[in-house]
C-alpha cells in the first residue's frame, strides 16, 4: 500500500549511507524497516478484509478505513520512538553548561563588565549591526562572553539569538558537542520527512475509504 513511502524511505537510507555516520545511517536504516513492517500489517489486515465474503463493498470500505486510521496511530508511535528530538535538547543542555564552564577570574569579570556598560543602552539591532559578524564567526571572544554573560535580567540580545551565540562559542570550546548536535539535527529533519511522506500516503489512502459526500474538495 505504501508504495511511494517506501521508495522515498529506500532513497532516504541510500542518502543517509553517503552523507552521515554510520550510528547516524542506521537510525535511518531502523525507521525504514519501521514503515515496511507498517506496510506489512496494513496489507496483512486488508487482505484479511477482501477475503472475508460476509462484507460488502461499503463495509469493506469502513474496515479498510479503519486499518488505514490505525495505522495512522502506530505511525505517530513510531515517529515519537524514532525522532530525536530528546537527543537534541540533551545536547543543547550540555552545549550551555559547556559554553558557560570557562575561566571565572576578577579580571575576566571586570573586563566583562567593563564592556557591557560600553554598550549599556544600544539597541540589540544597532548590536549586531556593529558586531555581528565577529560575533557570529567568534573572532571576538571577549565581546561574544561580555554579551553571554550578563546577568539574568540585563540580557543584550533576544533568547534566539543569544542561543545561536552560545552554539558559536562551544563551536570554539568543544567542537565535538557542536558537530555531534548539528548531525542530530539534520538527522532529525531527516526523519521527519520520511515520516511526513508516509502519513501523507495514509491520509491520501483514508480519504478514498470515505463515502463521496464526506471527502474534501479543493474549490477555487
Amino acid at each position: 500500500m505504501l508504495k511511494d513511502a517506501i521508495a522515498r524511505a529506500r532513497k532516504a537510507v541510500k542518502e543517509a549511507q553517503q552523507n552521515f555516520p554510520v550510528e547516524s545511517a542506521a537510525a535511518i536504516e531502523q525507521v525504514y524497516a519501521d514503515i515496511k513492517k507498517l506496510n506489512t500489517f496494513i496489507n496483512k489486515e486488508i487482505d484479511s478484509i477482501e477475503s472475508d465474503k460476509n462484507l460488502n463493498e461499503r463495509a469493506k470500505s469502513n474496515e479498510r478505513r479503519k486499518v488505514l486510521e490505525q495505522a495512522g496511530r502506530k505511525l505517530e508511535l513510531l515517529k515519537e520512538r524514532r525522532t530525536k528530538s530528546a537527543l537534541i535538547e540533551e545536547l543543547e543542555t550540555k552545549l550551555a553548561v559547556e559554553s558557560g564552564a570557562e575561566d571565572e577570574s576578577v579580571l575576566k569579570f571586570l573586563r566583562e563588565r567593563e564592556v557591557r556598560d560600553r554598550l549599556y543602552g544600544m539597541p540589540s539591532a544597532q548590536i549586531l549591526s556593529h558586531f555581528g559578524q565577529s560575533l557570529f564567526e567568534g573572532s571576538n571572544r571577549l565581546l561574544l562572553d561580555a554579551i553571554l554573560n550578563a546577568p539574568p535580567g540585563f540580557e543584550m540580545l533576544p533568547q534566539d539569538t543569544l542561543q545561536r551565540l552560545r552554539e558559536v562559542r562551544t563551536q570554539i570550546m568543544r567542537p565535538e558537542i557542536a558537530a555531534e548536535l548539528e548531525t542530530t539535527r539534520r538527522l532529525n529533519t531527516f526523519i521527519d520527512q520520511i515520516f511526513w511522506v508516509v502519513k501523507k500516503e495514509l491520509d491520501g489512502l483514508r480519504r478514498k475509504e470515505l463515502p463521496p459526500s464526506l471527502r474534501p474538495t479543493n474549490k477555487i
